[in-house]
């Protein structure tokens, strides 16, 4: 068995990653609340470290992160995604991605990588992310 197999980002895949820049990477809060608002299910299962938490819980995780740091993405990937026979957008996908987080107070750096398998399905009748496990590692 050779190398990594050749996996090229799907629509799917490409909206998760939209996703992430709007609730981490950009700077402005509305925008990230917006995000999470239409783009995340009230119903929303995310268990991150083994540690399973309600959606509420995933918001405040959001929040504080980005009140308490910069954070800068090095790399991201889609390792896989279902082929979405439907057509609507739905499907699981995972994710690694590599990013920096600066304390905004003191300047401290530290750099995390996070592996995500994510199910985005329709939800009130929009696509929206309904489960996130991840899994994140300093360096």
């Amino acid at each position: 068995m050779g190398g990594q197999p050749d996996h090229h980002p799907t629509p799917l895949g490409n909206w998760l990653e939209g996703l992430f820049n709007k609730l981490f990477y950009q700077p402005d809060d509305g925008l990230c609340r917006k995000a999470m608002e239409k783009e995340m299910s009230p119903q929303l299962k995310v268990c991150i470290n083994g540690q399973h938490m309600t959606r509420e819980g995933y918001d405040e995780v959001i929040t504080e992160t980005r009140r308490t740091y910069n954070i800068s993405v090095h790399s991201s990937h889609e390792l896989l995604a279902t082929l979405d026979v439907t057509d609507k957008g739905i499907g699981s996908v995972a994710h690694i991605q590599t990013f920096t987080l600066e304390d905004k107070k003191t300047g401290t750096q530290r750099t995390q990588t996070s592996l995500t398998i994510s199910v985005i399905a329709l939800s009130d009748g929009k696509k929206q992310l309904t489960e996130l496990t991840e899994i994140i590692l300093d360096h």
